[in-house]
């Protein structure tokens, strides 16, 4: 996306998007409800403050997002309930909802998984679970370059990057303030649902000037639904599961779309954006470690049972 912009224009917006003190923050919100609503839209569509036998969400809004904190703003829900259809005497339940959500927020990363279980005899009672994990990050980047003058045009590049499985969306905003006048300058969702299992990353170029600052939001969801409609003598003995995790990785980073020009891009509440994790996180090593042992394991076994 190419913007034209007035030479007055240019002068002004320094004036106005001149850097001040300003920390990101975070909102996570995790959500488990015993109805069956996989693609809900959260956060804004239900209410955190209504919690009983139904339904848990636990929320943190606009937290302080500190790059000195390894465990940024986390929450998490978790459900279980039974239920008995009407003239159930026998003790056990027709049904037992199991709902755990997770989201996480790290600057430049974000985390949100969710997981329903439905298990039990069955009966003419036909109850769902669902729920989601949402995690959402305010912040700035500020461009500037030692050599380059302010108000200087440069092509900037982002990269959103993300694993995982499940429906759920990725959401990012690039904003400017220009003249009083807030102009986007990037702005792409990606969203998975039950035909498409997994969100697609996303990236793309935008022009931006030295020495303004622009406000980044991004966010991450993970939604599922379990219903028991239907249920079968399989279910009866297995259950129905299902889940929607993107713990893995949620990345975002900038840099110039030319690396031959002198070009810096500082995350205003302390955060590098310019590059991506160079590392697995620790637990996704461990992760990692655990699934080779597994798959050499099989391989050693298949080994010996080949005559």
């Amino acid at each position: 996306m190419r913007i034209a912009i007035a030479s007055s224009s240019i002068a002004a917006l320094f004036a106005i998007a001149s850097p001040t003190v300003h920390a990101a923050t975070a909102s996570v919100y995790a959500h488990v409800e015993t109805k069956y609503e996989p693609n809900v839209i959260g956060p804004g569509n239900t209410s955190c403050t209504t919690n009983n036998d139904t339904r848990e969400c636990n929320r943190l809004l606009d937290q302080p997002l500190l790059v000195s904190d390894p465990d940024g703003v986390s929450t998490g829900s978790q459900l279980l309930r039974e239920v008995y259809a009407p003239g159930n005497t026998s003790g056990s339940p027709n049904f037992r909802l199991t709902g755990d959500a997770f989201a996480l927020a790290l600057p430049g990363s974000l985390h949100a998984s969710v997981m329903v279980e439905v298990t039990g005899t069955g009966g003419a009672f036909v109850p769902g679970i669902s729920g989601y994990g949402y995690a959402a990050v305010e912040d700035r980047i500020r461009i500037r370059s030692s050599t380059l003058a302010n108000g200087t045009a440069v092509t900037l590049s982002t990269v959103f990057n993300i694993t995982g499985i499940g429906e759920g969306t990725l959401y990012l905003n690039v904003v400017a303030r220009r003249d009083g006048i807030e102009t986007v300058l990037f702005g792409d969702t990606e969203s998975s649902n039950s035909a498409q299992r997994s969100i697609a990353g996303m990236g793309g170029s935008f022009i931006a000037y030295i020495g303004e600052t622009l406000d980044v939001d991004y966010s991450l969801r993970a939604s599922t639904g379990v219903s028991t409609a239907a249920w079968q003598a399989d279910e009866v003995a297995n259950g129905r599961t299902s889940h929607s995790s993107y713990g893995n990785s949620a990345y975002l980073y900038f840099a110039s779309a030319d690396p031959a020009v002198d070009v810096y891009i500082d995350g205003v509440g302390g955060y590098d954006y310019v590059q991506p994790p160079a590392i697995p996180e620790p637990h996704m090593a461990l992760l990692m470690l655990l699934g080779l042992a597994v798959v050499g394991t099989r391989a050693l076994q298949r080994r010996r049972n080949t005559p």
